[in-house]
């Protein structure tokens, strides 16, 4: 019973906390999942079991899955905040700044 818990819900919580901190470490969505593929596999050879083996697959995507989705709502961000930096609020009507200046 313990190890069905273990493998079906303490785990995965772990590998997306893990992912989170390591994609904001290292920006990149692949290197985290190799990262989380190479740990788990030296615990599966550890363990020496078949049914590791595959959760140790299922845990890789949803490393990269949630190191990519971290990835995304980043760069969404850094957009935003440098479309606010810019003055742009989401209007990109060239001639406002036209439309007050004197002549």
């Amino acid at each position: 019973m313990m190890n069905i818990l273990l493998i079906f819900f303490a785990l995965p919580i772990a590998t997306i906390i893990i992912s989170v901190a390591l994609q904001k470490i290292l920006d990149n969505p692949v290197l985290v999942a190799a990262i989380i593929f190479a740990i788990f596999l030296v615990v599966t050879f550890i363990i020496g079991d078949l049914n590791f083996l595959i959760a140790t697959i299922l845990y890789t995507i949803i490393s990269f899955l949630t190191a990519a989705i971290i990835n995304y709502i980043d760069e969404n961000n850094e957009n935003n905040e440098n479309n606010d930096n810019n003055g742009d609020n989401g209007n990109n009507n060239n001639n406002t700044n036209q439309c007050c200046r004197r002549r």
